[in-house]
């Protein structure tokens, strides 16, 4: 699997290495967090972490006092103006090297259109190996491959 798209590989910017850090405070991949996290989230992000400044912004961020933080809400909060360094579309290519995986029965590349949606949710679609496998990288990530047939990972 490769792209020609070189930004895919650019360093993380700051936003996005909240939305990465946010999110390793929330192993169910709620998109939010408990407010009780809320000064690890930021000690683990070298931001201001003293207990007043937390609790301020704990109640700013939790202001239902629900005990949860919403990751949009943390990095409108945090992060207002930066934007993604990743394109939201690129084009992906596919190379399997076996004949047998191919539908043709020869051996080819596969190119798909890939989009990242806007929001944090998963794509769950029927039992895709291929679509699994790229959301580890990109949870919000849809592809259409050319002619319309998922290329094979084994």
């Amino acid at each position: 699997m490769f792209s020609l798209e070189r930004k895919l590989v650019s360093p993380e910017t700051p936003s996005e290495t909240a939305r990465r850090v946010f999110k390793s405070f929330d192993p169910e991949g709620n998109n939010f967090i408990s407010s009780v996290l809320l000064q690890d989230v930021l000690t683990a992000l070298d931001l201001v972490s003293e207990p007043e400044y937390v609790d301020i912004m704990r109640k700013k961020l939790d202001s239902e006092n629900l005990g949860i933080i919403l990751l949009s809400s943390f990095m409108e909060e945090f992060f207002p103006e930066e934007k993604r360094s990743v394109p939201d579309v690129f084009t992906l290519y596919h190379y399997n090297g076996l004949a047998r995986s191919s539908p043709s029965g020869k051996v080819e590349y596969c190119e798909g259109n890939a989009v990242l949606l806007e929001c944090d949710v998963k794509c769950i679609l029927e039992s895709n190996s291929m679509l699994t496998c790229l959301q580890t990288k990109w949870p919000s990530i849809e592809v259409q491959w050319k002619g319309g047939i998922t290329p094979s990972l084994n």
